[in-house]
């Protein structure tokens, strides 16, 4: 069944406007890009430098090219708004719509937050890429964020605008040093229907700072080359929460303290936030990690760090309905992600009111 041939409001946007585009080859001077980076030689995006990824792990070799956390700022009078993307393949995940793992969302930023604006995502059969666009109320300068593909690589990024459009940059973050997530595939934005909908962009629409998100999905073990990695961003907040990734108990006790110190050694002064996995429920090893997370903040503690804070993952979710809050027993869905981004900005404002 094609459902988009039954109901057309499931069809892919797409406004087929002819008329003459001036085309954009990102990275562009005029748009500003956050959270990856553009790897020339490679000729793809990137969060962290292959180098140091195939040096850790198979999973971190695949999913340091995956976009996750990638945003793209710019400002524009331009009637329609096109993406020409490529990709190496497409993710086929069946517990995550591709308007998340291979969409691109466009919001655009107004004085009262952000409005829809598109969700751009590839038919089935676009296994390589995609050419869409969007008609939006031009004729005036407008700020706009663009956020990338969660789970998916991306080759190339071309936008698309009126050829007579104006563009320039849009407005920056705040003047305060991106948030750094270091985590599992819940870091990485497993399983949210949009892209913007990761607990770190949903932070980052409420105080306006951007943010590096380093999740990767099975991959995160707190390597000793990803812990030097991650002592070396200059960023004004370290949230910790590799839990699930950690492939046994003992596995975590012997990684865990240990990387807080090695980062608190390099970065003295730098607030860290620990946090445990939010599905806490159902098996007796979930609480003996608990345990383990916990215990890093209380030596910490003990130890005189006054900068180190600690959310239990079993409040991550809330109290209530706790069951509707993931897709699989383990992967947040929207309402999960949502969730654990109220939660965790309330944190933010016990460490610092810069962050609210």
């Amino acid at each position: 069944m094609q459902i988009d041939k039954i109901d057309k409001n499931f069809a892919v946007v797409n406004d087929g406007d002819q008329t003459e585009k001036a085309v954009y080859t990102i990275p562009h001077e005029k748009f500003d890009l956050y959270g990856v980076y553009y790897q020339e030689d490679e000729k793809r995006f990137r969060r962290i430098p292959k180098e140091i990824a195939d040096n850790i792990s198979y999973n971190l070799s695949v999913l340091s090219t995956n976009t996750a956390g990638g945003r793209l700022r710019f400002a524009t009078d331009s009637n329609t708004i096109g993406l020409q993307v490529t990709y190496p393949f497409l993710a086929h995940m069946t517990h995550m719509p591709y308007t998340g793992c291979n969409g691109f969302m466009l919001l655009e930023v107004t004085d009262k937050g952000f409005k829809y604006v598109n969700c751009f995502r590839p038919n089935f059969e676009e296994e390589k890429g995609f050419t869409q666009s969007v008609k939006v109320n031009g004729g005036v300068m407008k700020e706009y964020i663009l956020y990338f593909p969660l789970y998916n690589s991306v080759d190339s990024l071309k936008i698309l605008l009126d050829a007579t459009a104006t563009v320039e940059n849009g407005k920056k973050y705040r003047d305060i040093k991106p948030v750094l997530y270091y985590g599992s595939s819940i870091t990485q934005g497993g399983c949210a229907s949009r892209t913007d909908g990761a607990y770190q962009a949903l932070i980052s629409k409420w105080n306006n700072v951007d943010f590096i998100n380093l999740g990767f999905s099975g991959g995160c073990r707190a390597e000793d080359i990803m812990v030097d990695y991650l002592c070396g961003l200059d960023v004004s907040l370290f949230v910790l929460d590799y839990d699930h990734n950690a492939p046994s108990v003992e596995y975590l006790k012997n990684t865990h303290y240990a990387t807080y110190l090695k980062y608190r050694k390099s970065n003295p002064t730098t607030p860290i936030l620990i946090l445990s996995r939010p599905n806490i429920e159902g098996e007796k090893l979930n609480i003996e990690r608990l345990k383990v997370v916990k215990e890093t903040y209380v030596m910490a503690k003990k130890s005189g760090d006054k900068n180190v804070y600690f959310i239990s993952g079993k409040q991550l979710f809330g109290k209530n309905d706790r069951e509707n809050c993931t897709v699989d027993g383990c992967h947040p869905n929207d309402l999960g992600f949502y969730r654990m981004a109220k939660r965790i900005y309330k944190e933010f404002s016990r460490i610092d009111k810069r962050f609210i």
